[in-house]
């Protein structure tokens, strides 16, 4: 039974919990721009960081680091506003050595609306005192966030990834914290597990938008994954392929804990890409040329990281002893063939001859010819 006077008490239990100081704040700070005069103080910080710009909004923030402890590594979160145009830049310069290193010469990703992105200070810059600069049009910088992160020992079973940061309950890769342009990872093993990308770079959904992709075989069990920026807080975006209902795929809504999100007319938005997975329908993909379309979502929802899992009948072989096999061995990439729009999409091809030790691979296609389309009635 419901027993609203407890519930009070446990309420009243928690406002003491966090008035008493219980959360730790040497591990990480949350700088809100524009600052207002307002002092962040950090013990990782040498001084309150500042933000200079002229009326036009340009100019430059400036942060200065102390050295960061021994085997600490420093990531750093930005959530910002693109436009569409030329984003931040960001650059640090070593107090000590006077050294001058660019870590991104631009942030964004052409899109417009809001974003967030982390990128790993490298180790020879968080061991030495030193002053970080982002440069740019400041009214477009909305949050900085500094952890302090100790690696810690975490047991990855073999036929996963390995995420480099646990951050707000998401998992990021080594190739999301360069700071550079997306990196479309290769084709890859896991397990029984082919993962094969679809897509390299960011497509615009605001129309409907379709993959085409060259299958040898069939496929039973198949999941689509992919990722999207500016899509509302528990919408979903409608899958069809082959012209059939597949499902929605509805990204996961993050921890509260992930510095993504921001506060806009009044109501709670997300900074940021979040990722949704849908398993596709038995027998939903056929021998030949596949479509795989997104129904658009309406203006300002972008599509990055489209791919495959495809479940093999069986393991490849094991890796020859003292080789590393946190990873199963790739099959042979394929070329790429040349878009005729501004969405590639990579062939994939599924070998299910001879059986029974059938796995998919990616081979070249013969004469493909991927292209962008807008259809007015996905179910027709």
């Amino acid at each position: 039974m419901f027993r609203p006077v407890r519930l009070r008490l446990l309420l009243g239990g928690l406002a003491l919990a966090l008035g008493a100081g219980w959360l730790r704040a040497d591990e990480c700070v949350a700088i809100d721009f524009p600052m207002s005069g307002r002092k962040v103080v950090a013990s990782g910080l040498a001084a309150p960081p500042r933000q200079v710009a002229t009326p036009d909004g340009r100019g430059y923030a400036e942060v200065l680091l102390r050295p960061a402890r021994k085997d600490y590594q420093v990531f750093l979160t930005f959530v910002f506003r693109e436009d569409g145009d030329r984003g931040l830049a960001l650059f640090w310069k070593g107090d000590t050595s006077g050294r001058q290193v660019t870590l991104s010469e631009n942030l964004a990703e052409g899109v417009v609306g809001l974003n967030r992105r982390t990128i790993l200070l490298p180790a020879e810059i968080s061991n030495e005192p030193g002053r970080l600069y982002v440069i740019g049009r400041q009214d477009l910088l909305l949050r900085l966030r500094i952890d302090w992160c100790q690696p810690a020992t975490t047991a990855i079973a073999a036929d996963q990834e390995r995420p480099a940061l646990l951050l707000g309950g998401g998992r990021l890769f080594d190739r999301d914290l360069t700071g550079q342009g997306a990196m479309t990872p290769p084709d890859a093993w896991f397990g029984r597990v082919l993962d094969a990308a679809l897509q390299d770079g960011v497509a615009d959904i605001s129309e409907n938008t379709e993959l085409v992709v060259p299958l040898k075989g069939t496929a039973d069990t198949v999941r689509l994954r992919a990722r999207f920026l500016g899509l509302s807080l528990g919408r979903g975006v409608r899958v069809w392929v082959n012209g059939r209902a597949a499902g929605r795929l509805v990204p996961a809504i993050p921890s509260l804990t992930d510095p993504g999100y921001v506060r806009r007319d009044k109501r709670t938005v997300y900074a940021g890409w979040r990722e949704a997975a849908l398993l596709l329908p038995p027998d939903s993909l056929k021998d030949g040329e596949n479509s795989i379309l997104f129904e658009s979502p309406g203006p300002g929802v972008y599509l990055s990281g489209a791919a495959l899992e495809i479940e093999s009948p069986e393991a490849p072989a094991a890796a020859p002893a003292g080789e590393d096999t946190t990873a199963a061995p790739a099959p042979e990439l394929a070329p790429a063939p040349t878009p005729a729009a501004d969405f590639p999409v990579a062939p994939l091809h599924l070998i299910t001859e001879p059986p029974p030790a059938a796995r998919p691979e990616l081979l070249p296609p013969a004469d493909p010819e991927p292209e962008d389309s807008v259809m007015d009635s996905p179910g027709a």
